[in-house]
């Protein structure tokens, strides 16, 4: 195990949530994201020297020389991405290349989560939901769990709302982001089920909010003969 992946309790750490970007961040994102937290959180640079401030300090900086090294960040992103293979009820994730999403999520393409992560043939062009999610026979029987990934609003990290000349937030006490959603779904899963998700109840935290109200998900069996194409 990477230590520098994972905290004291062995659990990994999402540097890309610690720095407020999305998994296809280009680098000069990461440097620009990592610059404007570190002038708040290092007590060198902040004058505040708290003990939340030096810990939060510290995985700006981890994440930083981890996610701005190709090398290294491969081999977190396979970590992150693929090591994860039960939710904490116990469901086995399934893959997230069976998890298509919707042309129709036009907020996901504004925040740009889709235009290099996702590839274009891993889309889907039906309005009748949100996310398609392609499940075996053997997952409809145990049940499954996913983990998707939806646009967000968060509480501006720098001035919180209090500053109206913030770089960051501009004023508005809030920036744009995306935060990923674990779903689980429990035996029997039958061919073509509709899940739908109430977001304004599903709040990560206090600090985290979707920007969609509601998600609608189809669940389609691999094998079985489906009306929507992906």
């Amino acid at each position: 195990m990477n230590v520098l992946f994972h905290d004291e309790d062995g659990n990994i750490i999402n540097y890309y949530d610690v720095l407020n970007i999305p998994s296809d961040a280009a680098k000069e994102d990461i440097r620009s994201s990592f610059y404007r937290l570190i002038k708040h959180y290092h007590p060198d640079i902040s004058g505040e020297n708290t003990v939340e401030g030096r810990k939060k300090a510290d995985l700006i900086i981890k994440g930083y020389k981890i996610l701005i090294d190709d090398a290294t960040r491969g081999e977190y992103d396979r970590v992150l991405f693929s090591g994860k293979q039960f939710s904490p009820s116990g469901y086995r994730i399934i893959p997230k290349k069976r998890v298509k999403y919707s042309m129709s999520l036009s907020e996901l393409l504004k925040t740009r989560m889709l235009n290099k992560k996702i590839r274009h043939r891993e889309r889907i062009y039906k309005f009748g939901q949100d996310i398609e999610i392609f499940i075996t026979p053997g997952e409809s029987r145990s049940g499954f769990a996913a983990c998707i990934d939806l646009p967000s609003r968060i509480a501006c990290p720098v001035c919180y709302g209090e500053q109206p000349e913030c770089h960051l937030c501009h004023g508005v006490g809030r920036i744009t982001s995306t935060t990923m959603l674990e779903i689980t779904v429990p035996p029997p899963v039958e061919h073509g089920r509709i899940v739908e998700i109430d977001l304004l109840k599903s709040r990560p935290d206090r600090f985290t909010s979707f920007t969609m109200k509601t998600l609608r998900i189809k669940i389609s069996i691999i094998g079985k003969t489906s009306g929507t194409s992906a």
